[in-house]
């Protein structure tokens, strides 16, 4: 079993955000057999290209036998069920993006792992 964190967020009012990490959550609870813990739900300046906008973020951290391309298929699949198609990426909306940061020694997003949005989920779960 490896650890891994993954990232979550969402930059849609807050009432759709905080629904659709809710709904991430409960997909990914159900994709790690529930071998997983999640910081609290907080908004977060964008950076980069989601400059100028408010996110919602969390963070997850759980162990799993799956590999990172397993996983990564997973999140993506989600990702695009939940609305994150082409078209709305163009335009800067994220209805949800969950990313594989870590799993065992593998560091998939360092710029990530560096975040303010990423290091105050990690702070909280204990990281």
């Amino acid at each position: 079993m490896c650890r891994f964190i993954i990232s979550l967020g969402s930059n849609l009012c807050p009432s759709e955000a905080e629904s659709n990490l809710s709904k991430a959550e409960i997909f990914l609870s159900g994709l790690f057999a529930a071998d997983i813990i999640f910081s609290s739900h907080y908004s977060t300046p964008g950076v980069g290209s989601g400059e100028g906008k408010t996110y919602l973020n969390a963070v997850a951290i759980g162990h799993t036998s799956l590999s990172a391309e397993a996983i990564r298929t997973s999140l993506k699949d989600f990702e695009l069920r939940t609305g994150r198609t082409p078209e709305v990426r163009a335009l800067g909306i994220v209805p949800i993006d969950l990313d594989l940061l870590m799993l065992g020694d593998n560091v998939f997003k360092p710029k990530d792992l560096s975040q303010s949005y990423v290091l105050r989920g990690l702070n909280e779960l204990g990281e």
